[in-house]
């Protein structure tokens, strides 16, 4: 039995992500903002218990780009997305992991870099004696994937980006087995990132070393009431 665990994740150019931020960021401030969010996403997935962790990436530069940000860290395979659609992408991964052996495969992003370890673990403890594990994010995404098996159908037909997204899959997965993580966020709009930042601040008090690249970009930006 082999487990893997993947993240996805851009080179953190400005003008090129976290473009809902730039209404009170500027570009280069927003692309270092994620780049904090991917260093700590990184750490997280580097903690849990997978056999084979994977980066999967895309964008300009990022083949060497983000070896290097993350070279501390020294226990990912990186490997390019497909061309396509989230979807797309998202499937090619999965069928790559079982093709290659995979019995457990989970797949997170960058927009929760508060996420603990534990629920990635729990992910794959539950793709036990599950066909798919989500771990729904309070937008109506999900911030985790997990599959035993390829289930094409989970990647068609939905609408990415939009808060339909659980909804649609939970739809596709009619047929399978499903287990539901606890709620966690994502962290895409300025309010968002305000209410991350007192989060991470209070879990800072209570002794919890999480999401620290990500505090220490956060501090010092101007952000509206968290909501």
């Amino acid at each position: 039995m082999t487990s893997w665990a993947a993240l996805f994740a851009r080179q953190p150019r400005a003008g090129k992500v976290k473009t809902r931020l730039l209404s009170v960021l500027e570009p280069q401030a927003a692309a270092d903002l994620y780049a904090a969010f991917l260093r700590d996403t990184a750490e997280t997935l580097a903690a849990c218990s997978a056999d084979h962790k994977i980066v999967a990436y895309t964008g300009e530069g990022a083949e060497k780009g983000l070896p290097a940000m993350l070279s501390g860290l020294g226990v990912f395979d990186y490997r390019a997305q497909v061309d396509g659609s989230l979807g797309d992408r998202m499937q090619a991964l999965f069928a790559a992991s079982f093709d290659e052996g995979a019995t457990e495969t989970v797949l997170v992003g960058t927009d929760s870099p508060s996420m603990p370890v534990h629920l990635i673990d729990e992910a794959l403890q539950r793709l036990q004696t599950h066909d798919i594990v989500i771990g729904p994010s309070t937008d109506g995404g999900y911030y985790l994937l997990g599959l035993s098996a390829p289930v094409p159908e989970l990647f068609h037909g939905i609408d990415w980006g939009s808060g339909n997204v659980l909804t649609q899959t939970l739809v596709a997965a009619a047929a399978h087995s499903v287990s539901l993580l606890p709620v966690w966020y994502d962290v895409d709009l300025p309010e968002e990132a305000a209410f991350l930042r007192a989060h991470l601040h209070a879990l800072r008090q209570a002794g919890e070393e999480v999401g620290q690249h990500s505090l220490a970009a956060l501090e010092g930006l101007t952000l509206p009431p968290p909501s």
